[in-house]
């Protein structure tokens, strides 16, 4: 498939929000139970854990699926584009045309791109996920670190002349990703800052 048709796809799998499609069917409008954020966490508390857990796999899935199957414009030291196919994926999720630009927050479809880009990096930055989270007790700031992780490493491995180089321009895509996460949980560090921000009981919308 030609790069920008690639790219488009991938946006409107992004786009795709099961949180709102399983709540639709249960006759429940997501966007008023909770925080309103249409993301896996959010749909658990609607809906039940199990729901919750599937929204979570669906939404890894269009992250790790676009990145395995689609090839985007070609940037420094990512010849088929893959970073760029995932910020569209993260970027449908976030910024859904259909809802009114209004989504979640990117951090399971980002999962699913980084597993898909590497399995090593993604799987070592879902691990400093659970590290972090159990350490600090925020799941927001455990998945704004899952989001830094993946560049980091990238960034680690040039270092260490494990990788080819220090940064390149995908890598660079990945940190404009991590800085998108980052801004989506401004609203979740203010809390954590006036302590109200809850603990490891998941009503910290992070997906």
């Amino acid at each position: 498939m030609d790069p920008w048709p690639a790219t488009l796809l991938a946006y409107a799998v992004g786009c795709l929000s099961f949180a709102t499609l399983f709540c639709r069917l249960k006759g429940v409008d997501i966007r008023t139970v909770g925080s309103g954020n249409p993301g896996a966490t959010n749909v658990g508390r609607a809906l039940g854990p199990w729901w919750g857990r599937a929204v979570l796999l669906l939404d890894v899935a269009k992250g790790a699926v676009p990145v395995a199957l689609l090839s985007g414009p070609a940037v420094s030291g990512d010849p088929r584009g893959h970073s760029v196919i995932l910020a569209a994926a993260v970027a449908g999720h976030v910024f859904p045309v259909h809802m009114g630009f209004r989504g979640g927050k990117g951090v399971a479809t980002l999962i699913g791109g980084y597993l898909a880009l590497d399995w090593r990096l993604g799987l070592a930055s879902v691990v400093a996920h659970y590290g972090l989270r159990a350490a600090c007790g925020y799941v927001s700031v455990a998945s704004v670190a899952l989001a830094w992780a993946f560049p980091a490493g990238q960034w680690l491995a040039g270092v260490t002349g494990l990788g080819d180089a220090v940064f390149t321009g995908g890598t660079w895509v990945l940190v404009l990703l991590a800085v998108l996460v980052t801004l989506r949980h401004l609203g979740n560090f203010g809390r954590i800052r006036a302590g109200t921000e809850d603990r490891y009981d998941g009503s910290s919308d992070h997906t």
